[in-house]
């Protein structure tokens, strides 16, 4: 494989290499000569990762690690293999430790913690034979509503973003993993969902320079081999409409090309979010779409369907798609196949040695607790004093699961001595009835983006819960939001004492007990306007 000849591939094969396909659970359950049928047949140039993708077959190291060597042996040219990664491998992989959110590391704001936790991705997909993540979320987070960045996001400042994610890019590619830096040109503005509906960065020109287009500016220039577009407009950047609506990112030259192939200078690969998303489908449908976004100058599709190949070649003896496009893309393919080294040896999956998982855990740590930002105290109720015993724990979240998420934090206070009851959700009239039996309350927020899909502001049981937080019980009550930190200033202004965490890890929900008991301090600075 090491002598590649590209100049010889049919033009299925070049089409093929513009491919991210997602893997389903019926593909993990193939044979190695039925996935060699299949690869044969859809010869793509990458396979993406993920747990809804997997199903149930893969759920540990060495099986996920296993099917992925299947692939690459079956493949006639080395795949890519992407996944997200956000915060490590875990989603994969249930005995790969879990990091922090990427929030939690803005607050932090410790550049070592930061190439600490991009080398901790990378030796977490190193251990399974990943190698290329499509993270991280390079957005900043300007709208307190946005739905999809949120704790995804280091937060609003460029020059914290700028300093600690081209920090984060170092640790990622120095332990060989090629990285994505996404959503081009920049969510985190509006407040509606790319995947129900196409979104826009409405920001000034002169603004997104100073923003977005400043942090992307500083990835490039540091290096990232990848960038993901959006199905975000940008209309401040854009003269072409369609029936008077500016085009995504995906679909748009002006943005793809123009803008960030040839203003910004990006000579890497240009990977479109995935293709089934409603921002996305609602312009041409599936099949012209696919070819739209690539005419647009995506050099590798995410998640298109397999009838674009066919779809593909007859756009190219149609005349609808230059060849010299489709050899554009293959050239960046291609160099970043070869710098990966793909086509030598020593690219299979290597065992999570001892030290490495310490490693992994460490690094959740640490950032877990440079992360953790006392918002308010009013009357000092923290660390905990002595002759507190008896604790109502509500976890406040849309889904019951959240109940059982949260039972490291019930076991950690435990460990400290408190008697803990766990209940998910509670309304005003129960807790007017039952709050005087508890010396303390705590509320664990939970809600955070896709859990589910959709605003992020509760509704139902849960806003039940935040009215009942809100008039009974104030006095003796800690708020805690283990996702989104914006929760204070929508809902929790006068709260005596709030704390914002960042995420559900295990790590956080330990550091968070270890905190308000007086083991250790809070030290996180928020990196937002508002929370």
């Amino acid at each position: 494989m090491r002598g590649l000849d590209w100049s010889a591939l049919s033009l299925r094969e070049k089409i093929g290499q513009t491919m991210l396909i997602k893997v389903t659970p019926e593909l993990t359950r193939s044979s190695e000569d039925e996935l060699a049928a299949f690869l044969a047949a859809f010869p793509v140039g990458g396979i993406f990762l993920c747990r809804e993708g997997l199903g149930e077959s893969v759920g540990d190291r060495e099986s996920l690690a296993d099917f992925i060597e299947k692939c690459q042996h079956a493949a006639g040219i080395p795949l890519f293999v992407a996944a997200d990664m956000e915060n490590g491998c875990h989603t994969l992989a249930n005995d790969v430790p879990p990091l922090p959110s990427l929030m939690a590391l803005g607050a932090a704001g410790d550049p070592e913690l930061a190439y600490a936790y991009g080398r901790s991705i990378a030796i977490g997909a190193r251990s399974l034979g990943i190698n290329l993540a499509l993270s991280p979320v390079v957005d900043l987070n300007l709208n307190p509503l946005n739905p999809i960045t949120n704790i995804r996001s280091i937060g609003d400042d460029p020059d914290a973003a700028i300093r600690l994610l081209t920090t984060l890019l170092c640790g990622m590619q120095d332990e060989g993993l090629a990285v994505t830096a996404k959503h081009f040109p920049g969510d985190g503005v509006d407040y509606r969902d790319q995947h129900l509906v196409t979104t826009i960065n409405s920001l000034a020109w002169e603004e997104w320079q100073r923003r977005h287009g400043a942090v992307f500016r500083a990835l490039i220039e540091a290096g990232v081999e990848a960038v993901m577009t959006g199905h975000i407009s940008l209309p401040a950047r854009q003269t072409h409409t369609k029936e008077g609506r500016y085009l995504p990112a995906t679909l748009s030259y002006e943005l793809t090309t123009g803008l960030l192939k040839e203003e910004m200078g990006f000579g890497g690969v240009v990977i479109s979010d995935a293709l089934d998303m409603g921002g996305f489908l609602k312009w041409y449908g599936r099949e012209r779409g696919e070819i739209e976004c690539f005419l647009a100058g995506t050099d590798m599709l995410l998640w298109p369907g397999l009838r674009y190949f066919d779809a593909m070649e007859r756009a190219i003896s149609e005349g609808k798609v230059p060849m010299e496009r489709l050899d554009e893309a293959l050239a960046r393919i291609r160099r970043l196949k070869e710098r990966l080294g793909l086509f030598g040896p020593g690219r299979e999956a290597r065992e999570l040695a001892a030290g490495e998982r310490d490693y992994v855990e460490e690094t959740a740590a640490k950032v877990t607790e440079g992360s953790l930002t006392l918002v308010c105290d009013r009357k000092g109720l923290l660390p905990l004093r002595g002759g507190l015993r008896r604790v109502l724990l509500i976890v406040v979240a849309a889904d019951e699961g959240a109940l059982a998420e949260m039972s490291v934090f019930k076991e950690e206070l435990k460990a400290h001595g408190l008697e803990v009851e766990a209940r998910w959700n509670i309304r005003p009239a129960e807790l007017e009835v039952v709050h005087g039996d508890y010396d303390l309350i705590f509320y664990a927020l939970a809600g955070r983006p896709h859990s589910p899909k959709g605003p992020l502001s509760y509704s139902g049981p849960a806003a039940d819960s935040i009215w009942a937080a809100l008039s009974y019980g104030a006095e003796k009550s800690i708020v805690v939001s283990f996702g989104s930190p914006y929760y204070h200033g929508e809902y929790f202004e006068l709260a005596e004492v709030y704390i914002n965490a960042y995420s559900a890890a295990p790590a956080t929900q330990k550091a968070v007990a270890r905190a308000v008991c007086g083991e250790i301090g809070f030290s996180g600075h928020s990196l937002m306007k508002r929370g």
